[in-house]
């Protein structure tokens, strides 16, 4: 026995006229009624009901004898009126058993265990009599495992004349468990085993229970609490035998043919069933606390506990293995209609038609510039097998996108490559040629290629007459945006604003904010600073008046911001910079993040300091040496680092000494060791000592005192 203290304290303290403990089997009622009446202090009246009770003669007959146990003073005219020759319980018995009680010197509870087994509608109606004439000093308990049909629920409670206890109340909480199990079985488990076993439970006692018969012998818990479901013989046979062996033919075939499903309404039932009544079922099912439990407040969908829901799949997959993929099917028609696709897709491959699931992933996907959708996309190629995906160009074009999308760009590059060899024959569902499609994704990811970018740009203009509407602005975007990494200022601005134009057409916001922050990109690096901050203020508008949230737009639009403030508001600057930097990490862009650390650079040194700015350059330009072509950011980092190098360091006199030589040779002059110059400047010790010796023979010296007075008579330090 485990004490409940939470809950026996709610039934004593309770003043309530019906208490009602309403749950399926094996979630502790019974036991909850002895210790309550252990700790209740008022006299407890107990009838255990079985089915020979399910007749309003015998029931009441039952609940005198019982009253009479804890009061044996108490003598009612009832029991008169139960041996007369003709019993009238309506009439006679409840009526007077009513009266009676209200005489009773003190408070008594009357609780009546197991109503569920009263199906006979006289006794019912006996019950709802005596409920409505109920005296003050009487608590009614019912603890059923289905709410009965004359019990106006919904009333009492809203009176607050009932207090219930349902299956969610009456499960053990994570403490219970592990004291259960732990304290009360002493089977000494690690909590993480501990909160596996509860999920997979979701604290029904009995499954709790049921699992410590196999623990006490299981030499790996954890293994065993892994596997542990609805297949284990124990709770096989203690719901086969106590749940569904008590249904008819009827509802357990529903259960059935509904327990491939993670959630059910009626609707969907009828689909699977062919029924018209599963939603009057499945209230039926959940009033019957059949292991349902509903979702919503309004009853619409529900689902089955885990452990029944495996045992009623185990079964399914046992006597019924070939109606299986029609159940599945049918799953897959409803969802599509319904627009679920996560789940139309799970059915269509559980049915074995992957066509079908190719088809929908296919026919949903749509080439937008939003991780969010990207990752969506990439959850439900997962949910295909692998083959399918690589046969299929549309699908690996899709990964290909989704993948450039969710800071994996290079990733992508076999499926491009698997869309090519599975041929670029046909269209998509919207029209859209696999050969225009396939170079716009080429073409909208620099994937550490600048000029392979522009190439596939300009291949994607080329075919734009194959692109349906919603592709068609992403043509120029992404010739646009090649050209600017091509330093090809002004023929940027053309193709940027003509896909900022088409995307707003087409209500493409994310793509009109994209095209807008790199037209500012653009025009800030022609010198252009008035029209940069436009156009940078326009970008973020359109995020923000859409409410967008995705890292590319939003970082691109930042960075946009950063580049326009960074001469009349440095503060605000650094945190837009910081900002941008933090998104495009997410988006994972090599060039991007380069960039990104380029434009934050000087500003950085305003604000932290030179070494803030170089540490932006030194990342910056390991970003840049791993591209195959960084386009106009080669230049790009020349210029910031020059600029944040002093004149009078620039100037190596006739010593020959590199931009590099010259900066190790300052932290020389400092007395930093080699090992720490190499950290500050993100280069390897041995990169140091060999940029050391090259300075000692140009400037014809043998140690570092000497190279610092040879390079300070030089002028250049």
């Amino acid at each position: 026995m485990l004490a409940r203290d939470r809950l026996t304290g709610r039934l004593t303290e309770s003043q309530k006229p019906l208490v009602m403990l309403a749950a399926p089997p094996g979630f502790g009622k019974t036991t909850l009624l002895h210790q309550w009446r252990d700790a209740e202090k008022r006299p407890f009246a107990w009838v255990s009901i079985d089915p020979g009770d399910d007749d309003p003669v015998h029931l009441w007959t039952r609940i005198v004898e019982a009253l009479r146990a804890v009061d044996p003073s108490f003598d009612s005219a009832a029991q008169i009126a139960l041996h007369a020759a003709q019993v009238d319980v309506l009439g006679a018995v409840v009526p007077l058993l009513a009266h009676d009680l209200r005489f009773v010197d003190g408070d008594v509870v009357l609780a009546l265990d197991d109503y569920q087994n009263i199906h006979n509608e006289a006794c019912h109606e006996s019950l709802e009599l005596f409920l409505n004439w109920l005296p003050e000093s009487v608590t009614l308990v019912l603890s059923t495992r289905a709410d009965p049909p004359v019990i106006p629920v919904g009333t009492m409670r809203a009176r607050g004349e009932l207090l219930e206890l349902r299956a969610v109340d009456l499960c053990f909480t994570d403490e219970e468990e592990a004291a259960f199990l732990n304290e009360t079985l002493g089977l000494g488990l690690a909590d993480e085993t501990l909160g596996m076993l509860h999920e997979r439970t979701e604290g029904w006692p009995a499954g709790v229970y049921l699992a410590s018969l196999s623990l006490r012998q299981a030499e790996d818990p954890a293994g065993f609490v892994a596997g542990f479901g609805g297949s284990n013989r124990h709770v096989v046979d203690y719901l086969t035998e106590v749940v569904l062996d008590s249904l008819d033919p009827r509802r357990r075939q529903f259960l059935l043919d509904t327990s491939i499903l993670a959630s059910v309404c009626g609707p969907l039932a009828d689909a699977l069933t062919g029924h018209e009544d599963s939603a009057d079922l499945l209230e039926e099912l959940e009033r019957a606390n059949l292991f349902i439990v509903a979702l919503d407040d309004r009853r619409e969908w529900y689902r089955y506990h885990q452990l029944f829901t495996d045992l009623l799949r185990a079964q399914l997959l046992h006597h019924d293995r070939k109606r299986l993929p029609t159940l599945h099917r049918r799953a897959f028609g409803w969802y599509r209609e319904a627009g679920r696709i996560d789940e139309a897709l799970r059915h269509a491959v559980a049915a074995g038609d992957v066509e079908a699931a190719c088809d929908l992933v296919a026919e949903r996907w749509a080439p937008r510039l939003d991780c969010g959708e990207a990752r969506t996309t990439l959850r439900r190629l997962e949910t295909l097998p692998a083959e399918a995906v690589v046969a299929d160009a549309r699908l690996s074009l899709a990964r290909a996108w989704a993948d450039g999308m969710t800071d994996q760009a290079e990733e992508g590059l076999p499926a491009l490559r698997a869309a090519h060899g599975a041929g670029l024959a046909g269209s998509f569902p919207d029209g859209t040629s696999l050969e225009a499609g396939a170079a716009v994704v080429e073409a909208c990811f620099p994937r550490r290629d600048a000029g392979a970018m522009l190439a596939a740009a300009v291949r994607a203009r080329e075919l734009e007459a194959g692109l349906s509407s919603l592709w068609r602005p992403l043509a120029p975007l992404a010739l646009g945006w090649a050209r600017y990494l091509a330093g090809e200022w002004e023929e940027a601005e053309t193709s940027l604003r003509d896909a900022a134009m088409s995307a707003a057409e087409s209500g493409q916001w994310l793509h009109v904010s994209i095209a807008n922050a790199l037209l500012a990109c653009a025009a800030h690096a022609a010198g252009d600073d008035e029209h940069g901050e436009a156009w940078a203020h326009e970008a973020l508008a359109t995020l923000e008046s859409h409410d967008l949230n995705d890292p590319l737009a939003a970082g691109l639009a930042d960075l946009a911001r950063g580049a326009a403030l960074a001469h009349s508001d440095v503060a605000e600057s650094e945190q837009a910079l910081e900002r941008a930097l933090a998104c495009l990490r997410t988006h994972g862009e090599p060039l991007l993040v380069a960039e990104a650390l380029l434009t934050l650079a000087p500003v950085r040194r305003g604000r932290q300091g030179t070494q803030a700015g170089r540490r932006c350059i030194a990342e910056a330009r390991e970003l840049l040496d791993g591209c195959a072509d960084a386009g106009m950011l080669d230049d790009r980092l020349e210029q910031v680092a020059r600029s944040l190098t002093p004149a009078y360091r620039r100037t190596s006199g006739d010593t020959g000494l590199t931009e590099r030589e010259l900066e190790v040779l300052r932290y020389l002059a400092e007395g930093l060791p080699k090992r720490d110059i190499g950290a500050t400047l993100f280069l390897s010790y041995n990169t140091i000592h060999s940029h050391t010796k090259s300075i000692y023979q140009k400037l014809r010296v043998s140690s570092r005192e000497a190279a610092v007075a040879k390079a300070r008579e030089l002028g250049a330090l």
